[in-house]
């Protein structure tokens, strides 16, 4: 059982899974920690022709299809829906509701949660069909299981609750809790992990950027070790916004639709067909200056010939110029996604290279465009960019096992502040003296005030604990206290974190506490007489927050007790 990087028992072994899942495409990858450094990316498919492996891809659609009566459903997925039907698309997108495409985005009877509950509970019983071809269904069934789950960093804690949740529902049974991992920072750690060691220096930097079907992800890193792991560092807070690919398609869409929807025999068979010529060859290949002045043929069987329009023989040719108005909105906003970056950085230090990961981030007119905004930053497009996310996903869910860390990140630039909001005895040269109020309790003049747990851009070490103490008053007339409740805020808009809360600070979570188990004894132990004359239980609490790629542990004590299993309760 010897490997590379030490010895492991068969305590300590496991499968790693890690699920990309994307809103054009989903990527699997599997490695077992016993081998580390050979991670298998699943390539086989099942296809409309009714084999589990018929189709052979590094990515299968994220796409779904129902057919049958609502009583007996029958659910197609990926590369099983045939050609030019109706499928379900785009619904990662819809579990975001600040994404400007889910607004005028309609379901039918379906919500995007359940889309990705059926969608995920096929491609779980895919990896379970696979592992056991490759491993036997003997190892398979004794060999415990963790999933390293992939979101945009861009999304909300909501999203990315709703993404857990349809994860558990779809029935993704892992050994340990379902890791949530940043998509940028996964692609950033696989494409670090192949560069050249001889090329880098401690102190380099990078931006990373991930430009995949629905989101742009960016994120920078200084590299502050080599030895005897690579060990970064974040520069600043990532940035990134809804300007994938998926957005080349709609523009697409409407602009065909403008040009040729009030031509005889236009429906939506002719622009599903038009659209998958786009989605699956041009917008891949789309480079002006390689293409010269040759216009781009597209599909759109059953239309009448209309020279004016370029419409012939059931084919319509898109000037270089229309299709130049299709793309050049997407890709300077993406250029100037990673000029901002750049900007965000130069206070610290000057960026080296931009890594170009993802789908989008594959296209070759992306790279000159960026080339050339750029000028002295290299911009590299690592090997296997499209699956640079899934690979990444991986290893970081090996880096939980002692010893198979291979790029370490030592430090995130908080994206908000976090923090509770408590009460204390009002200070004048602190508090606005709107907020002061007269506590009759405790017999002076108190105010509100946020106490934060991080504050915006702060730098944050992994999985380091961050306390935060409190006193929670219960009237002992009133009875035994039987439950806490503690609301943990947010504010993504203000630079500098406000004494009191303002209107961009948000409830996050509510966290809950059952005391009703505290023993009568230990209460009474607790009472104390308030300047109002009135006895109280005075429970005595703090607030434990743990940061990581994309999740928060929230642990809430009371009176010394871990409530371990504490609910937290997002705010949609």
């Amino acid at each position: 059982m010897e490997n590379a990087l030490g010895s492991l028992s068969l305590v300590d072994r496991k499968l790693v899974i890690g699920i990309d899942f994307g809103t054009t495409f989903t990527g699997v990858a599997w490695a077992e920690t016993r081998r580390p450094d050979h991670i298998s990316v699943v390539e086989s498919w099942p296809s409309h022709a009714g084999s589990q492996e018929g189709m052979s891809s590094v990515k299968v659609p994220t796409e779904l299809r129902y057919t049958g009566s609502k009583s007996a459903e029958n659910v197609q997925w990926g590369f099983q829906i045939p050609s030019l039907v109706d499928r379900y698309q785009w619904f990662k997108l819809g579990l975001d509701e600040t994404n400007p495409l889910v607004s005028n985005k309609s379901w039918g009877d379906k919500t995007p949660e359940k889309l990705t509950e059926d969608y995920l509970t096929q491609i779980y019983m895919h990896i379970m069909y696979t592992l056991e071809q490759k491993l036997g269904a003997a190892l398979l069934r004794t060999i415990p299981l963790q999933f390293s789950l992939t979101v945009p960093a861009i999304w909300t804690e909501a999203a990315k609750d709703k993404t857990l949740k349809a994860c558990q529902k779809a029935g993704l049974k892992s050994d340990e809790e379902i890791s949530l991992v940043t998509e940028p920072e996964a692609a950033a750690i696989y494409a670090l992990h192949g560069l050249d060691p001889h090329g880098l220096d401690i102190g380099d930097s990078f931006v990373l950027c991930d430009a995949g079907g629905g989101t742009v992800d960016l994120i920078s890193y200084t590299i502050t070790g080599l030895t005897p792991i690579l060990q970064v560092k974040e520069i600043t807070a990532g940035t990134g916004g809804p300007c994938g690919s998926t957005f080349l398609n709609r523009r697409f869409g409407d602009f065909l639709t403008r040009k040729l929807g009030r031509e005889d025999g236009w429906d939506d068979e002719v622009l599903t067909e038009a659209m998958e010529r786009f989605d699956s060859v041009i917008k891949k290949q789309y480079s002006p200056t390689l293409d010269g002045t040759q216009g781009y043929v597209i599909p759109v069987p059953g239309l009448a010939n209309n020279a004016q329009l370029g419409v012939r023989r059931g084919k319509v040719t898109i000037a270089p110029e229309e299709m130049h108005t299709i793309f050049e909105p997407v890709i300077l906003k993406v250029i100037r996604y990673v000029q901002d970056q750049i900007a965000a950085c130069e206070s610290e230090v000057s960026i080296k290279a931009v890594l170009l990961v993802g789908g989008f981030g594959q296209n070759s007119y992306l790279k000159e465009r960026m080339r050339e905004a750029l000028k002295s930053v290299e911009v590299l497009q690592p090997p296997n960019a499209w699956t640079a996310v899934v690979r990444g996903a991986v290893m970081m869910g090996l880096s939980r096992t002692k010893g198979l860390s291979s790029v370490d990140v030592v430090s995130r630039k908080a994206r908000k502040h976090y923090g509770i909001q408590l009460h204390a005895q009002f200070n004048p040269a602190k508090h606005d003296i709107s907020q002061k109020y007269w506590c009759s309790r405790l017999g002076f003049f108190r105010a509100p005030e946020m106490v934060w747990f991080v504050t915006k851009g702060l730098a944050i070490e992994e999985n380091k604990p961050i306390p935060i103490d409190f006193n929670q008053d219960y009237l002992v007339s009133d009875g035994k206290p039987q439950v806490l409740y503690m609301d943990i805020y947010a504010d993504a808009e203000l630079s500098k974190a406000p004494v009191h809360k303002a209107n961009s600070t948000k409830v996050l979570v509510t966290l809950k506490a059952n005391l009703s188990g505290i023993p009568q004894a230990d209460l009474d132990k607790t009472i104390r007489r308030r300047p109002d004359g009135k006895d109280y239980y005075g429970i005595d609490g703090s607030i434990e927050a743990t940061y990581s790629s994309a999740e928060t542990t929230y642990v809430l004590f009371c009176q010394g007790k871990r409530y371990a299993t504490v609910r937290a309760e997002y705010a949609y």
